[in-house]
């Protein structure tokens, strides 16, 4: 008689990978972030090139596609590479410490915190966002 087959028991993460528990992995947590900020930024864009040209704002940046594509960069270039850097130097003391956060989370958490930290510093300046 055959004795019944247990199941292989694999890791659930892989061994060899970036990411092992009590291991800094900075690479994941920084492409996370920076996937936080190009992801939606490029969905904008999109959108932007997706709208039909308004007159109004043909006068200040013409209607070709340069001209819309560099009057929405414009408007939101200070605030989204400050917030980026800010992001990434987040991640990185997320990550210090030996035991920590997963690579996903801390780019998610340091995504939202330093956005969060630059708009409150921004505002408080004076800059309308």
């Amino acid at each position: 008689m055959n004795a019944p087959r247990r199941p292989e028991h694999r890791p659930r993460l892989d061994p060899d990978g970036d990411d092992r528990p009590g291991e800094r992995a900075f690479t994941p947590t920084l492409l996370v972030t920076v996937a936080w900020y190009a992801v939606p930024m490029l969905v904008y864009l999109a959108w932007v090139l997706s709208q039909p040209p308004v007159e109004a704002t043909c006068i200040e940046g013409g209607c070709t596609v340069a001209g819309r594509l560099s009057a929405a960069i414009a408007g939101g270039w200070a605030w989204t590479l400050s917030a980026l850097t800010a992001s990434l130097l987040v991640a990185v003391l997320l990550r210090l410490p030996r035991a920590g956060w997963r690579a996903g989370v801390a780019g998610s958490a340091a995504a939202i915190l330093g956005a969060g930290l630059v708009t409150v510093v921004l505002r408080t300046a004076g800059w309308v966002i």
